[in-house]
């Protein structure tokens, strides 16, 4: 359905001019700025969820590109094996068919003619059997190796047979993620295209209230996870000491009375101290790994190609980028490899507080995981955010937030 289907034109205009006025209108301010600004949130709701629908297509299809390419590599290995046996079962029967030649010379053809026609008109089993009568009457077991030859290239055929058989069935995924993206992405642009020309400066303002109202959230997070460190860390250390005064009582009640001391401190002990034994500290929350001295240089990198035009699936500097595409060529340029795809590289970075963010770590959007920018501090990030747009700073999206890693 067209994005222009769902939205009342007659609401957005009324939006637009109740927004950017509402004392030119008092009859209707009231009750109008609220309806106004629930058709600018209903809006802005429709929009993220064209983009994220967009951004979860972009990335299946980006994923089953990068299986298939592993499993191309993995057919060319399989290929080169099966031909590597091959000619080593070549070779062996080349071997045994020598023995036959001398064994049997003046046998007649009934017994060496299988040995020297094609597999496919005897069959390998006959041919096998053959090889076999000819090494036993030789005593050698030469067979053996022949039969480990053939049921290892057996096996070689059947996994090259069954990787081709998974390539096949990737192809046809990947042309129907790439229609299906095509088609979100367009109706994200159409939909963002016309919303934008109506309620452009409301949209921006809203979207901009959320960015903010997350950062805030976020930075309470932060002072909370902190506060929280710094409690720990204190009753630790009132526990460290706690227990150290306690041995120092101890053993003065142990040099100063020999007898009686002894009996004292024992039944003081045995009433109402060990009754109420000091709770355990509770554990530090554990530190987050040291930001990389080569995260400027990713950072400098994304700046590099602000203005790049995204388009999925691409990561070519100076010509298109997607999401993951420019997070890979970033911090590659630190020399530090990522995967291809933004949920490949959120499992193999490890992963910090969001509240602990710092330039150079990725920040990682929705659930599935199916975007990823570059923090830059500030509560912004370098990223390429869709169709239509092109690399820029933005400020983070928080409330969308669910991974932020470290690499390097």
């Amino acid at each position: 359905m067209k994005f222009r289907r769902r939205l009342s034109r007659t609401a957005v205009v009324a939006a637009a001019i109740v927004l950017a006025s509402p004392a030119a209108f008092p009859e209707v301010a009231a009750a109008g700025v609220d309806d106004a600004r629930r058709e600018v949130e209903r809006i802005v709701d429709e929009l993220d969820r064209l983009h994220t629908q967009a951004d979860i297509l972009a990335e299946d299809y980006a994923e089953a590109v990068d299986q298939k390419n592993q499993l191309d590599v993995e057919v060319a290995e399989a290929e080169q094996r099966v031909a590597a046996k091959q000619a080593e079962l070549n070779s062996l029967r080349g071997d045994l068919s020598e023995v036959a030649i001398r064994s049997f010379t003046g046998a007649g053809t009934d017994v060496l003619g299988p040995l020297f026609s094609s597999p496919t008109q005897y069959g390998e089993g006959l041919q096998r059997d053959q090889y076999s009568r000819v090494a036993l009457s030789v005593g050698t077991t030469t067979t053996d190796d022949l039969d480990e030859l053939i049921a290892d290239l057996d096996q070689e055929k059947a996994d090259l047979e069954s990787k081709r058989a998974q390539v096949e069935a990737l192809t046809e995924t990947i042309s129907e993620k790439q229609a299906q993206t095509e088609q979100f992405t367009a109706q994200y642009v159409e939909a963002r295209t016309e919303a934008e020309a109506r309620l452009g400066e409301e949209i921006r303002k809203e979207e901009e209230r959320r960015a903010a109202a997350a950062y805030a959230e976020m930075q309470a997070q932060l002072a909370a996870e902190q506060e929280a460190q710094q409690a720990a860390q204190q009753t630790a250390s009132n526990s460290s000491g706690g227990s150290s005064n306690s041995g120092g009582g101890s053993s003065n009640s142990d040099s100063d009375n020999s007898g009686g001391g002894t009996s004292n401190s024992d039944s003081g002990n045995s009433g109402g101290g060990t009754s109420a034994p000091a709770a355990p500290a509770a554990p530090a929350p554990p530190a987050a790994p040291p930001v990389s001295g080569l995260a400027g240089i990713a950072v400098q990198a994304a700046y590099g190609q602000l203005g790049v035009p995204y388009r999925y699936a691409t990561s070519l500097p100076g010509v298109s980028f997607d999401c993951s595409g420019l997070t890979h060529y970033a911090w590659g340029q630190a020399g530090v490899y990522l995967p291809r795809n933004s949920r490949a590289q959120a499992a193999a970075t490890p992963h910090v507080s969001p509240a602990a963010a710092q330039p150079g770590d990725l920040i990682f959007y929705y659930s599935p995981i199916s975007h990823v920018g570059i923090y830059v501090g500030g509560g912004q990030l370098v990223h390429a955010p869709n169709s239509g747009t092109v690399v820029k700073v933005s400020s983070v999206s928080w409330d969308k937030v669910v991974v932020v890693s470290r690499p390097g």
